[in-house]
């Protein structure tokens, strides 16, 4: 590793440092979601390679239970710890005096991470967050490959405030796990490629109060996708999702309707690199969804992802994302969000991100199961959310880094939820800060 200047490091050490300490919030879970982009050379294990992770964070949270009045603030040490393992990728491989890398027909990368918790306020007990994964690729031809993919993601920071009795310390514990098989065929010249797959999905909630939450979706997806020019692809998607809630009982007695349901989508749509520095996304679809209780939904989904990298050490995305997406409210809710995000690398060392969003979201018929209004005034809950985040991490070398992520969250809305039982969403509008500044070692 190449030494750097003292006023280089103590510039960089002041932008993170900065970042962390500024007034924000986010939803942060620890270790980025796609670690793999974060880790290092790892451990040689045979043909496997072993890549381990520790982290230690402080943060400040200015609104723990998303509250409109009577907001409660704390601080928060966090924890997390991982290890991943995966097969060696074809640049490790290549290594070596033939420098070639061989093709692998059996990929595979699993890995299990957790985050343990302590709250500054006596209302949250210490918990811990986790997650795991498996991700398994056979490819025994080049037009046939077999997929098996299971993740698990588990997460304890409060959603909402149960405002009862027995909510002051309960846990909340948000687990979700989903395991999916797909099939790939291509053709010979690998200009067509076809998908089919099963998705198990099931999202379970750790306390009683939030029981009712409880719910399994099974999705099937396929798709067929058409490769023209070097970089260019028209791919045609088609997805049927049935839901199932786990315990009618507890459905009967939830503070809000819920209902079985089945949901269709299909959608068109273009990938590609435009020009060495421009790549565009665009899809346009038609979604629809058939429930046993409450009103049904269709209508028109979009997309539009426009990436620009001007330089190596920059890339800039900006967006538009239409969906129709479940809700534990009015059982589903039409969302309409624009974003934006940034990302640089400075000196070879400083990585700095830039994350905004707003999102103009209207939900299904708001009722309670015996049929009345959630809100009396507002029969649906329209909600105007938005995001502004920036992360800094700074690496000492090639496996110590400093970093800091700060962030605000708020949903406007004049949704005002009028009973008692604990909901699964927060019962009004909200804004929240958050900081965190950590140090992390990986290999």
């Amino acid at each position: 590793m190449r030494y750097r200047s003292k006023l280089e490091l103590a510039l960089a050490l002041v932008a993170v440092l900065s970042a962390a300490l500024s007034p924000a919030a986010s939803s942060a879970q620890g270790f980025s979601a796609d670690r793999s982009s974060m880790e290092g050379p790892g451990f040689k294990a045979g043909r496997l390679v072993l890549h381990p992770g520790l982290s230690l964070e402080g943060g400040y949270d200015s609104n723990v239970f998303l509250q409109d009045v009577d907001q409660e603030d704390s601080f928060i040490l966090r924890l997390s710890a991982y290890l991943d393992v995966a097969t060696e990728g074809t640049e490790r491989q290549s290594q070596g005096e033939t420098n070639k890398a061989e093709p692998q027909k059996i990929q595979f990368r699993g890995g299990l991470g957790i985050g343990y918790y302590h709250f500054g306020i006596d209302r949250l007990p210490d918990n811990v967050a986790g997650d795991a994964h498996v991700d398994f690729s056979y490819n025994p031809s080049p037009v046939f490959s077999l997929q098996i993919r299971d993740t698990f993601k588990r997460t304890v920071r409060p959603f909402a405030d149960p405002n009862t009795v027995d909510g002051t310390t309960i846990s909340y514990g948000m687990n979700h796990n989903a395991a999916s098989l797909d099939l790939v065929g291509r053709s010979k010249s690998q200009v067509l490629e076809g998908r089919v797959g099963y998705t198990n999905s099931l999202e379970f909630f750790d306390a009683d109060i939030y029981g009712y939450g409880n719910n399994m979706t099974h999705r099937v997806p396929a798709s067929l996708s058409w490769l023209f020019f070097p970089s260019s692809a028209l791919i045609y998607s088609v997805e049927y999702a049935r839901q199932n809630f786990a315990n009618p009982d507890e459905i009967a007695a939830s503070p809000t309707l819920l209902s079985d349901n089945n949901r269709v989508s299909n959608s068109i749509s273009y990938n590609g690199a435009l020009t060495e520095r421009f790549s565009l996304t665009a899809m346009i679809g038609y979604a629809a969804g058939f429930y046993e209780l409450a009103s049904d939904f269709d209508g028109v989904i979009a997309r539009v992802d426009t990436r620009w990298q001007p330089r190596p050490t920059v890339s800039l995305v900006a967006g538009f994302d239409r969906d129709i997406l479940p809700s534990f409210i009015g059982n589903f809710t039409t969302m309409n969000r624009l974003y934006a995000n940034a990302g640089f690398t400075l000196a070879g060392a400083l990585q700095l991100g830039l994350k905004t969003w707003v999102s103009f979201d209207k939900s299904g018929l708001a009722l309670s199961p015996d049929g009345t209004l959630l809100d009396p005034n507002e029969p649906y809950r329209q909600d105007i959310r938005v995001y502004a985040g920036i992360f800094g991490e700074y690496r000492f070398t090639g496996w110590l880094a400093l970093f800091g992520h700060v962030g605000y969250v708020a949903d406007f809305t004049d949704f005002q939820y009028v009973g008692t039982d604990p909901l699964l969403d927060p019962a009004a509008g909200y804004q929240r800060f958050d900081a965190w500044l950590g140090l992390r070692v990986f290999y």
